[in-house]
């Protein structure tokens, strides 16, 4: 085809004309330069003070299991945070944010915890605390483990992308994932990611950044629970206190491995990582399968640190601060509706979890009024068992009240205090952690369990769990008219929060409130007469 000569003089010719020139150029700069210099740290000439206290044959991060594929630490200048990434992936970044992942090491709750366990608990004063903590720090502070940060002589400085917790590259730049080692056990090549000289060259390749980002399509790693495997599934090492043998504490993937939902082939990241995930889940129950749809938001239990009803300032405090990219990707009224949204999505996903029923057991002659209730909670919705977790924490329990005709209530079993107190008589799933007297320890001091007891074993994916629970009223009151059982779920206990105050975080005085996920009422029909008072035209 022959063009006019003035043809190429047109404005928009010329500039698609030079647009294309220049990707071009970029294209061929990006397959022809070499890759930057690597920036991969090694420990003894580059941090010769950070501590390496188990053997030199050990990796720089045990006792967790995270790695790098040349076994070095990545250099703390060059982390990628991901702000960077929000410049192109904004509505991801901002779910992020909204996330747990975002502030996994920056929650109030959880960074006193780790502080309390690495410096105060027995374990933790006895030798070598701090480097102890890698066991938690590499799932809750992935980027500040593989560039040194934990250890006690610090020669690494705390950079914004560090601060961010699991960050957009702690999962995007993985290789391979062992979730039945568990504590963190990903290979993450951040010191392989091509660093580009400008973002135009990164818009000119989006090939090179696809396979740098191990997009799913080229990774599907990304899609697979063994990734998310990696972090929920917690094995206490020997190393961490020698008074036992390795100790798990979660089992989330390996629920998951043996149940139906591993089967079928649902991912932990199909039910999680849904736009809709409660929909997701109400649909399986269904027996449909949703299209995949994908958000950042990572539902899952922690129904508090994203629940915007609470005080602004506190809600804050206790996820660490303000969230990153404020005020440079989003504005704080963005954000908020945004984290009101995904508090939704969790509370929404909890409750689709859970199914409660509840009938009469046969009364017993002469029973004064008491009788039986049989209450059944199955696990309808979860694809591992219900609750699952850090079970030392995260719990239900059931609470049962019943009440005569004028609205009195004559039983109350499960009853949840206005200080936060517990009835010890309720029905609880919940795992104990003993320190080495027996004596239950609440705040969650892992560095020191020596042994676990199980209130009531979780519930595996598509199982029902039966109680059978006495209605007795005290003597002289009425008979019971209805009764209403609740199925609470709690994400944490309330002597958690002493850590904030042990560690001179200052008191936080707020009550850690539970989530009411089914509720049931149940008429009680009035007992049938006796043979004897038939007789005698009804009357007693």
């Amino acid at each position: 085809m022959k063009f006019p000569a003035h043809f190429f003089a047109l404005p928009l010719v010329r500039f698609l004309l030079a647009l294309a020139a220049t990707l071009l150029l970029a294209l061929a700069l990006d397959a022809l330069l070499p890759p930057p210099p690597s920036l991969a740290v090694e420990v003894e000439k580059d941090l010769p003070l950070y501590s390496k206290p188990f053997g030199k044959e050990q990796s720089p991060f045990y006792p967790a299991e995270l790695s790098t594929p040349d076994g070095k630490l990545l250099n703390w200048r060059a982390v990628p945070g991901a702000l960077s990434c929000g410049e192109c992936h904004r509505k991801e970044t901002l779910e992020w944010a909204t996330s747990m992942h975002a502030i996994s090491d920056r929650d109030l709750i959880y960074d006193s915890t780790v502080l309390e366990n690495t410096l105060a608990s027995q374990s933790g004063k006895a030798a070598h605390g701090v480097e102890k903590g890698r066991w938690c720090e590499s799932c809750h502070n992935p980027l500040g483990t593989l560039a040194g940060a934990v250890t006690p002589a610090n020669s690494v400085q705390e950079t914004a992308a560090m601060e961010e917790g699991t960050a957009c590259v702690a999962c995007h730049a993985v290789n391979h994932a062992e979730p039945l080692a568990g504590n963190g056990a990903l290979e993450i090549d951040i010191n392989g990611i091509f660093r580009y000289a400008h973002p135009a060259l990164l818009a000119a390749a989006p090939a090179r950044h696809s396979r740098d980002m191990r997009a799913r399509r080229l990774k599907p790693l990304m899609g697979d629970s063994a990734l998310c495997g990696a972090c929920h599934t917690e094995i206490r090492p020997t190393s961490v206190n020698g008074a036992t043998p390795p100790m798990n504490l979660q089992d989330t993937y390996d629920e998951w491995r043996h149940s139906p939902y591993a089967k079928a082939g649902i991912q932990c990241q199909d039910c999680h990582m849904a736009a809709d995930p409660a929909g997701f889940v109400a649909a399986l129950k269904r027996g449909e399968r949703q299209k995949k749809t994908v958000s950042h938001r990572f539902a899952g239990n922690n129904y508090l640190l994203s629940n915007t009803a609470l005080p602004s300032g506190l809600l804050l405090a206790l996820r660490g601060g303000s969230p990153p990219g404020l005020n440079r990707l989003y504005d704080r009224a963005t954000f908020t509706k945004a984290l009101g949204e995904t508090n939704d999505a969790v509370v929404a996903l909890l409750r689709e979890a859970a199914e409660l029923r509840v009938e009469r057991a046969a009364a017993t002659p002469g029973d004064g009024g008491a009788f039986n209730l049989s209450v059944s909670v199955t696990n309808a919705g979860a694809g591992h068992a219900l609750p699952t977790g850090p079970l030392d924490q995260r719990y239900l329990w059931l609470e049962v009240e019943a009440k005569d005709a004028a609205g009195n209530t004559v039983f109350h079993q499960g009853k949840f205090g206005a200080k936060g107190e517990e009835d010890p008589d309720a029905v609880r799933w919940m795992k104990e952690v003993r320190d080495i007297d027996g004596n239950p320890e609440r705040r969650h001091l892992l560095f020191d369990a020596f042994t676990l007891h199980y209130t009531r074993k979780p519930i595996p994916p598509r199982q029902t769990d039966t109680v059978n629970i006495r209605i007795a009223p005290p003597p002289g009151a009425a008979e019971p008219a209805t009764v209403d059982v609740r199925l609470w779920y709690r994400i944490a206990v309330q002597d958690i929060l002493k850590n904030i105050e042990n560690q001179g975080l200052g008191k936080v005085d707020v009550v850690l409130p539970p989530l009411l996920l089914k509720e049931v009422r149940h008429e009680v029909a009035p007992r049938a007469l006796s043979a004897h008072d038939a007789a005698r035209g009804g009357k007693s």
